[in-house]
């Protein structure tokens, strides 16, 4: 019996870095500078960490507990 867990896990980030690839501007994808790809890459990696980090609610200003 073969666990596929990780290779479903590897396909699903693969999917959703294809995703954020793809909505990223065309200026982004077609910039012929030195080192854009490197950029690219990390920003897409920073946004797919953002993405999977659970949504923590922020505490309001006027709130106090004392």
């Amino acid at each position: 019996m073969i666990d596929d867990r990780l290779l479903a896990h590897w396909e699903r980030e693969q999917a959703q870095r294809n995703r954020l690839r793809d909505s990223l501007p065309a200026s982004w994808r077609n910039d012929p500078r030195p080192d854009m790809d490197v950029v690219r890459e990390l920003y897409i990696e920073a946004m797919l960490r953002v993405k999977q980090q659970p949504t923590v609610r922020p505490v309001a200003i006027g709130d106090d507990d004392r």
